[in-house]
Parts: C-alpha cells; structure tokens; sequence
C-alpha cells in the first residue's frame, strides 16, 4: 500500500505544485506576527500613572499627618539648635571616645567591667535623651541645658574612673610579676 501511495505521489506531482497561497494570505500573517511585538510605551505609561500615584498617596499621607502638628511643636524643634549646647556636645563627645578608646583595650580581662560600664553609659545615654525631650518642651531652659552637660561630665568621670581602676590593676601585675622574678 505504501508502495502505491509513494508512485502516486511521484506521478502527479506537477499536479501538487500548481496550486500557490493567494498573495493577501501572506500579508494577512506578517499582520498577526507584527501585532505581538510588544509596545513599550504602553507599559512605560501605565508604570509612569502607577508611580505617580504612589507618590501623590505617600505626600499626601505626610500632609494629612502633620495637619495636627501644632506650631509651638515646630518651634521647639528649632530652637534645640543652640549653638553653646552644639558645641559643648562635641567637645564632649569627642572626650568621651577618646576616653573610650583609652579603656577598651584595657577592660578585655575584665568582662564584667567592661558589661557594667555598658551598662552605666546606656543608662546615662537613656537620661540624656529625657533630658533632650524636657528641653523640648521647656524651650531653652539652663537648668536642662545644665543636667545635659552634667551628665556629659558623668560619663567622663566614670571612665576616668574606670581608667584609674584598670592601670592601677596593671601596676599591681606587673608589681607581683617582678616580685615573683
């Protein structure tokens, strides 16, 4: 059957190949494969709308929020710029890490020490943050103004302290390290 059906084939093939696709056949295909190429801007514009809306929900969001926010608020928060207070905090600051530095190396012996001088520094670090808000509240006063640079001066009296304690440690060692020779 196999046989016959390929001599068939080869007999009337010039049969086969008269009939030829219209030419609108062909243009009607390029049409379809041309509509599946994807525009870009479509997307690009409906990413832009997206975008903007976000934005324009999130303003929106900040403006609603601070509505409220009453103008005695605003001028608290403005008037904790001092300049004197500034300054004073980074000339403690400055202090302080450099104490810092001086004790850390010296407090790896001693590791409860060095948890409760942590300890101390957070605690202190935490009244320092009341006494910021206090200072919001009332504007400028010295007394508050005062217990901040004080409570700088605590720190710096606690690792000097803690200092003091450490090389006096050392001295001891170092003593009973000679004795011993």
């Amino acid at each position: 059957m196999k046989d016959r059906l390929e001599e068939f084939v080869r007999s009337h093939r010039s049969e086969f190949d008269v009939l030829e696709p219209r030419p609108e056949l062909w243009k009607n295909i390029e049409k379809s494969i041309n509509r599946k190429k994807t525009d870009w801007r479509f997307y690009l514009s409906r990413a832009a709308v997206i975008v903007f809306l976000i934005g324009a929900t999130l303003v929106g969001q900040r403006v609603w929020m601070n509505r409220g926010k009453d103008i005695s608020a605003e001028k608290a928060d403005i008037e904790i710029n001092i300049p004197e207070l500034k300054e004073a905090e980074m000339y403690y600051n400055g202090m302080i890490n450099a104490k810092l530095n001086e004790v850390k190396p010296r407090l790896s012996g001693y590791p409860s020490l060095e948890e409760e001088l942590e300890n101390d520094l957070a605690e202190l670090d935490s009244i320092y943050a009341s006494l910021k808000n206090d200072l919001k509240d009332d504007i400028a006063n010295q007394e508050v103004i005062e217990a901040m640079i004080q409570n700088y001066r605590l720190r710096i009296d606690i690792l000097e302290d803690m200092l003091n304690f450490l090389v006096s440690q050392e001295t001891n060692e170092e003593t009973h390290n000679t004795e011993q020779i």
